[in-house]
Formats: structure tokens, sequence, C-alpha cells
């Protein structure tokens, strides 16, 4: 599984940076926090630095008039009423994104989708409305691969596993090359702390990759590192909690709040503010925090410098290259040649961060709203659901997915 990087504000040089240090990198762009102009203007940019640039729409709320979106020509806030009820919308509408595609010379297309309420005619206005925009995107098609996007609510992945057999069953009668999976947490929870959306959300993945597609995981974190069990071919994560994790932010301006810079100790799978790495310094154990050699770019030094963390100068920007650079390395190490291995790699790190995270509290550091104590079960209960469903399968097509 590789790691894709999911734009959010501010994100530019991030991305330039990291993509260099990497060797390249996929970044999936956001209308919503980029401007067609600079969209032109950054294009350039992006490829010295060896960036693959996918063009998501963000068409999931389609009534919003969010400022950043309406600069797009594409962008109609008539979209859910007019999709399916003239001959020629979707086919303007796809025309329009492809124009954007062209841009940023994007290899695949992400066709986009809204994020409809679940109820009894969700399965039915889905289907007819993915239909249309596949059928219109083909006719624009220049050679591309065809990524649909699937906005998933919340609701659908709380739904019982045979619902979740229905919708793989009929996604499969879909003609692209592969899935955009975006799915909603339960109340836009950063970790799911929900056993059944985890279990469902992996288990949805593994069939669409039974069946020979390509899918992308979208607005992850470090939770769908599991996902590396269902061989899902990559997932998308940013800066900000709005990009690792779906939200409304389509909907609305975010609000000012005030930011706390968080440091990713991988070994825990959990971020701690600064006060609780004085704490960590206070009692002897900060060093044991260090990322290991593989992690290690230089991005967190002067939290270890020997200072109080408190006192020294770690940036925000040094906290996000960190942190998506922890998780590109963990997506590899997990991402074994078996499925056997990679399950096992998969428990190894989930004992290993309960191990941690014990030992931390016990010395008075705690991850507070960002510990992953309370979600190692619900992984644990993802994998097992996984492996009783879909490991045999799995295990035989591993080379051949």
């Amino acid at each position: 599984m590789e790691l894709y990087l999911q734009f959010a504000y501010g994100m530019k040089q991030i991305a330039i940076d990291l993509s260099k240090s990497w060797g390249g990198c996929s970044l999936i762009l956001s209308p919503r926090d980029i401007t067609p102009k600079q969209l032109c203007d950054w294009k350039s940019s992006f490829e010295k630095a060896q960036i693959n640039c996918l063009f998501d729409p963000q068409c999931y709320y389609p009534k919003t008039n969010h400022k950043g979106l309406v600069q797009y020509d594409y962008w109609d806030d008539c979209f859910s009423t007019k999709l399916g009820s003239t001959l020629t919308f979707e086919d303007d509408l796809i025309k329009s994104i492809s124009n954007y595609n062209d841009v940023v010379n994007s290899e695949e297309f992400i066709i986009p989708a809204a994020m409809l309420n679940y109820d009894d005619q969700w399965e039915q206005l889905w289907y007819k409305q993915c239909s249309k925009l596949i059928e219109a995107t083909k006719k624009v098609n220049k050679g591309g691969k065809l990524i649909l996007t699937l906005a998933l609510p919340a609701e659908l992945l709380l739904q019982k596993e045979d619902e979740i057999e229905k919708i793989i069953q009929i996604i499969g009668k879909y003609d692209v090359d592969g899935y955009y999976i975006v799915a909603h947490p339960p109340q836009a929870k950063y970790l799911v702390d929900v056993p059944l959306w985890l279990t469902n959300l992996i288990q949805l993945s593994a069939g669409l990759k039974l069946q020979g597609n390509k899918v992308i995981v979208g607005y992850g974190n470090h939770q769908l590192l599991c996902m590396t069990a269902a061989k899902v071919d990559a997932m998308a994560t940013g800066t900000y909690l709005n990009v690792r994790r779906f939200t409304n932010k389509f909907l609305q301006e975010d609000s000012i709040l005030r930011k706390s810079t968080w440091y990713y100790y991988p070994a825990a799978l959990s971020e701690y503010k600064m006060g609780f790495l004085d704490a960590a310094f206070n009692n002897g154990v900060l060093n044991s925090m260090r990322p290991s050699n593989d992690m290690d770019r230089n991005y967190v030094d002067v939290l270890f410098s020997g200072a109080m963390p408190s006192s020294v100068r770690f940036s925000e920007t040094m906290a996000f290259k960190h942190y998506l650079n922890c998780v590109r390395v963990q997506m590899k190490n997990l991402s074994k040649g078996s499925y056997a291995d990679t399950i096992s790699a998969n428990e190894v790190m989930l004992e290993t961060a309960m191990r941690c995270i014990e030992n931390m509290e016990k010395k008075g550091v705690y991850a507070q709203a960002r510990s992953f104590k309370d979600m190692v079960d619900v992984n644990k209960s993802a994998l097992q659901r996984l492996e009783k469903n879909y490991g045999f399968q799995l295990s035989k097509e591993w080379n051949l997915i």
C-alpha cells in the first residue's frame, strides 16, 4: 500500500519537500483549498518535485456555496436536482472537470459522487447517479484510468455485513478501473471507536480488490494502516485533521481555532502534546518515544536535543512532515509479500502500540484525545472479521490482486 497526500490549505511546500525527500509521491488535489489560478501556476513546481497529481472534484455536498469550490466553472449548486434531469448536465459537468484534469496532466480521472443521506432510496439513487457520471466520463476520457468516487455515509457502514456484500456486488458491475473510497466516520470522529464501521470498510475494500480493482482510500489516518491487510493500493492523508478524516468542511468555512502542536509517537500509534512530552522528559522516558531509524528524517531532532520539549521551537510544519513520513514508513513495513505475513505484522504493531501506551501512562504521559488505546481492540476486531470472511481468498490471490 502506498501513501498518497491529501491536499489541504497551506500544504504546497510540505508536499514538494516530502516528494523530493521520498523520490516522488502522489497528491490528491482539493479545489476547496487551491484556486484555478494556483492549479495552473503550481503545476510546474509539482512536476519538478515528481508529484503525480490527481484532481478530486469534491462534489460531495452539491448544494454548498463554499467560496473555494464555487471558483471552479463546473460548480453548480443545483447539481443534486439537475443530475439525471437533463440530457446534457452530466456531459457538461464532466467536460469541465476534465479540463482541470488536463491542467495537472492527471493519468487517472476521479469521477465525482455526492455524499447522499442513507435511507431506503439510497441504493437506487446512488447507482443511478454513478452510472450516468461514468457514461459521461467515458465520452471525454483520453485513455486515463477511470476512478469512481465511492462516497459512503457513516450509516451505510454501520449496516449488517450482508448489506455490505450486496453493495460490493453492485459496485462490481461498474465499468471502471478503480475506486476512490471516501468514508464518512460516525460523528466525524478522528479515531473511530466503532468496530462495525471499520470492519465494513476493510471488508468492502477487500471485496473490491478481489474483483481486480484499484482501491484508494481517501481522508485516512494511521488507524487505516490496517487496510494493508486488504491489499488496498493507497491510503491518502494530510496535515490538518480535516484531511485525516472526512467531515462537512465542504459545507462551511473552517472555524478559527487555537491549534496545538502534536508529536506522533509511531510505536504507540498515538499523538502527544508538548506538555506531556515535558512529563516524559522529567520522568526520563522521552528518548524512548523517538522514532526508529527508518522513520527518522531529522524532523523531530529538536524535541530530543536535551532541552524541555515545550521550550524548543518545534513547528507545526515539522510535526506534519514527521507524521506523514512515519505513516508512509509504517505502511511499507506492514505491506508484506503474503496475506499471512501482513496480518501478523498488523497484529504485532497493535500489541506494540498497547504496550507503549501503557508504559507511558505508568510514567504519567498521556495522549488524551489522540490516544490509540481504545482503538487497538477496534482494529483487532476488524482484522479478525476480515480473516473470517476473506482470509482464505486473500491468502490464495494475494499476488494476483
